[in-house]
């Protein structure tokens, strides 16, 4: 059955617009929303964005820090070897 034959899973009386493509419920067009080229219903849509959000950002501020820190010790490593060379040339 086409989803224009259909009604709103939500709304019986409003045609049905686009079908969720996860759970295959007919919705009208107030319940149809699309994330990334795909209908989705609201309940399913929820449970779709609450499983791909990134839960911590700490892997991401550790290697900040920890990059951070090598370029600093680095820089003084250089500045000290940049000093050495030079008073020896004078």
């Amino acid at each position: 059955m086409r989803a224009a034959t259909q009604r709103c899973s939500n709304h019986p009386a409003r045609p049905a617009f686009a079908v969720c493509m996860a759970c295959a419920k007919p919705l009208c067009q107030q319940c149809a929303t699309q994330w990334d080229g795909i209908w989705h219903c609201a309940k399913c849509l929820a449970a779709k964005r609450g499983s791909s959000q990134i839960g911590s950002h700490f892997g991401g501020w550790l290697a900040l820090i920890f990059s951070s820190l090598l370029l600093l010790y680095v820089s003084a490593r250089m500045m000290v070897w940049a000093g050495a060379l030079l008073s020896g040339m004078f």
